[in-house]
């Protein structure tokens, strides 16, 4: 379910299949949970429980599985594992408009808005709930390699290598501060003509990464318009468009 760029910048609720509404949460809404409750609740719905593998084969069950049975074996383990379940639930909650609560008879989360059961979260529609709350948080997932499609144990040996040795770069790659949510608030509050460290809190986390790319590209802009206007431009490398076109991390086209 690719969201469009207009849908994305909206501060409504975009309608998951069968499920409910799911927000681009405010920066509002983030502080009154606090940041690392946040980083969290996204990390409890992007991220897959390597063990769901290990019930009927091991650790190379789970590299075998799509990215969609990889998710839907997380509700295989809900009944058994209360805790996780509960987190699942906040985290669900924090993202969803109704109100989500988990329901065994259900096997997986009912969406109530007044009482009134309007969708569920079960393990059909839970991949596209996940990537619906994965766009509406400006996050890109890189491509990884489909290893359901791997049938040779020399060839998923080697793709296995390379992933460890990626994941063991990033585990040690140092944070960019620069890029901290912190950071771009304070940075977008102070650079923009409209907003502000007081009213920057009515954005949507979306909305704020927009703004960020925006800025930094009429930044761009500026320079080559200054150096324009001075120096000329015989080789026409000078775009007069470029301030409106939209910059590349606004969508995932």
């Amino acid at each position: 379910m690719k969201l469009n760029y207009f849908d994305l910048l909206s501060p409504n609720p975009i309608q998951a299949p069968n499920a409910g509404g799911i927000l681009s949460p405010t920066l509002r809404s983030i502080s009154s949970v606090g940041y690392n409750t946040y980083q969290h609740y996204l990390s409890v719905i992007l991220t897959h429980p390597a063990f769901c593998g290990t019930a009927d084969g091991g650790e190379d069950t789970f590299f075998l599985l799509s990215e969609q049975e990889k998710l839907n074996c997380i509700f295989e383990m809900l009944g058994a594992n209360e805790p996780y379940a509960a987190l699942l639930q906040k985290a669900l909650n924090f993202f969803f408009r109704e109100t989500v609560t988990y329901a065994p008879g259900y096997q997986g989360f009912s969406v109530q808005s007044d009482n009134r059961l309007i969708g569920l979260v079960t393990k059909e529609n839970y991949p596209e709930v996940c990537d619906v709350i994965r766009q509406r948080n400006h996050i890109e997932i890189p491509q990884k390699e489909d290893l359901s499609k791997v049938k040779s144990k020399k060839a998923m040996e080697i793709v296995k290598k390379l992933q460890a040795g990626r994941k063991e770069k990033s585990t040690h790659a140092q944070p960019n501060l620069n890029m901290e949510l912190g950071n771009i608030i304070s940075a977008v509050a102070n650079k923009s003509l409209s907003l502000n460290p007081l009213n920057i809190w009515d954005l949507t986390i979306y909305q704020l990464w927009d703004s960020f790319a925006r800025i930094s590209n009429n930044n761009i802009y500026d320079m080559q318009l200054l150096s324009t206007a001075v120096w000329g431009d015989k080789d026409h490398h000078f775009d007069a468009a470029m301030w409106f076109k939209k910059p590349p991390s606004a969508g995932y086209d």
